[in-house]
């Protein structure tokens, strides 16, 4: 009965949040606004609510089936054109979060596998996941992606405004 009150709670503070945010036009409204409602209920209530894990997995799914079914030949012809670049973008990411990576471990004593996972490019509920199974410091990786993808968010259409008057 309790993981039922934890859900309900968790997902109408999710609800609401992103409602709110969406409302209130925000970038990134809807998932920015449910992390925070979630986060603002947390801190409210200073109770260890979580989603099951069963939950957890089932929303990878969901998000997973949501970005196949997006999947079309066009992407594959694009893909064709620009792999190039596409390589160049990962490789350059991979690479820039390894040197962030052994940064941080040498500076602030963050461990290696915490460090290299926290700063890999990827989707927070991957790097998380794989931060689980890889035994490193899951809060820490989970805080440095929530953070990444807040910033990204928030940022993201100030920097193409920017972008489009030199290019």
């Amino acid at each position: 009965m309790q993981q039922l009150t934890h859900l309900v709670l968790i997902m109408g503070a999710a609800l609401a949040g992103g409602l709110l945010a969406s409302r209130l036009n925000l970038p990134g409204s809807v998932i920015i606004g449910a992390m925070l409602g979630v986060i603002v209920l947390k801190l409210c209530l200073a109770a260890p609510l979580a989603l099951p894990r069963q939950w957890s997995l089932f929303i990878q799914i969901v998000v997973g089936a949501t970005v196949g079914s997006r999947f079309s030949m066009d992407m594959l012809q694009q893909l064709r054109h620009y792999a190039v670049p596409i390589l160049i973008s990962a490789l350059l990411l991979i690479f820039l979060g390894s040197v962030m990576a052994v940064v941080f471990t040498k500076f602030w004593g963050i461990d290696p596998g915490t460090a290299f996972i926290s700063t890999s490019p990827g989707a927070m509920t991957a790097m998380t996941g794989m931060a689980g199974g890889l035994n490193v410091d899951i809060f820490l990786v989970l805080t440095f992606h929530i953070t990444r993808v807040i910033l990204v968010i928030l940022l993201a259409p100030a920097i193409m405004r920017i972008s489009r008057m030199f290019l």
